[in-house]
């Protein structure tokens, strides 16, 4: 039995960077637990069932993460464009505390345009998602930042990517 939860885990780690938001890593999960236990129930509908549950689990919950992780990233973009001047060439960092530096995410911003009207304060950036070490850029960016009650929050982005969801 630890065996089998070993494995299932270190599926689990493994696969998180396959399949972008952890739908790889979903679906292994489901099918190895549907397996299992339709093997130690010899019904396949029961291990069916279970398999479709995990599957669905594992599925939120990568998904939730990824998109907090997201959040962060518009956060600390958002925040950072409220305080520059337009026309000032600027890096961004989030440091996320994982090992190794997974899933910190840096690049450079500018704040091309500063709207201000009775009704809203915003600022237009242009960002870049860097690569890893000597690789190009993932992507140039326009976002639009306004000022809340709050602070600085993301208003839109473009191009309206995958990589954003439903935060778009």
């Amino acid at each position: 039995m630890r065996r089998g939860l070993l494995i299932l885990l270190l599926l689990v780690v493994a696969g998180c960077e396959s399949g972008g938001k952890g739908e790889n890593t979903a679906a292994a999960a489901g099918g190895i637990g549907g397996i299992a236990v339709g093997g130690l129930t010899s019904n396949p509908a029961v291990g069916y069932a279970v398999g479709l549950g995990i599957r669905t689990v594992v599925e939120a919950t990568l998904s939730g993460w990824f998109r907090s992780m997201t959040t962060d990233e518009q956060n600390a973009i958002a925040a950072l464009a409220g305080s520059l001047p337009a026309g000032q060439p600027h890096p961004w960092l989030v440091e996320r505390g994982l090992p190794f530096g997974w899933r910190d995410s840096h690049g450079k911003l500018e704040v091309t345009r500063v709207m201000e009207t009775p009704l809203a304060s915003c600022r237009e950036v242009m960002f870049t998602l860097e690569g890893r070490e000597g690789e190009a850029p993932e992507g140039i960016f326009v976002a639009t930042a306004c000022h809340q009650g709050r602070g600085w929050k993301w208003a839109a982005a473009e191009p309206a990517v995958d990589r954003w969801g439903a935060l778009q």
